[in-house]
């Protein structure tokens, strides 16, 4: 009973700090794609080197919210799949979930690198908006269109949770 319920908060946490980073992922790419000119990596006629710093300190919430929550994200889903014991066998709602997040997570940690780079200069107070901005160009050129196919496998995850598509039950 007690693993149950263990693994049912680990869902539940999983769940929670999911939905917060993708929400803050989301509002985070929207903001820093609209400093940039469309289809180039130029910023817009607005950002100039007054307020340039303004704009990335406003950012500095979300790049704390986003590291943060998706570590604790992917620790309580790995902890809840190992407390659930459940089949990927007759599960495969679970199974093409775990897929999607596990096979993200090595490209997300790429992105996650720079983005510890931007939260050390802040942390250590010594925040350069020409090397944040070459970190943030980094970040966009590195894995080019892979945040916003990041975004729509997550977005798909919602669907296997309420539908569970491919469970096989159990004959009694």
């Amino acid at each position: 009973m007690k693993n149950k319920k263990l693994a049912n908060l680990l869902a539940y946490a999983s769940l929670v700090f999911g939905a917060l980073w993708l929400g803050a992922y989301l509002t985070r790419l929207i903001l820093t794609y609209n400093l940039f000119k469309e289809e180039e990596l130029i910023l817009k006629y607005f950002v100039n080197n007054t307020n340039i710093t303004g704009i990335f300190q406003a950012f500095e919430p979300l790049y704390y919210i986003t590291f943060i929550t998706y570590l604790i994200f992917i620790i309580c889903y790995t902890l809840f799949l190992i407390s659930a014991r459940l089949s990927f066998k007759q599960n495969g709602w679970l199974f093409i979930t775990s897929i999607i997040i596990y096979f993200t997570l090595p490209f997300e940690v790429i992105l996650m690198g720079i983005d510890y780079k931007i939260i050390e200069m802040n942390l250590a107070g010594n925040f350069n908006s020409e090397e944040t901005l070459k970190l943030i160009i980094e970040r966009l050129e590195i894995l080019d269109g892979f945040s916003v196919i990041l975004i729509l496998c997550y977005l798909s995850i919602p669907y296997f949770l309420i539908f569970r598509p491919f469970s096989i039950k159990k004959n009694k």
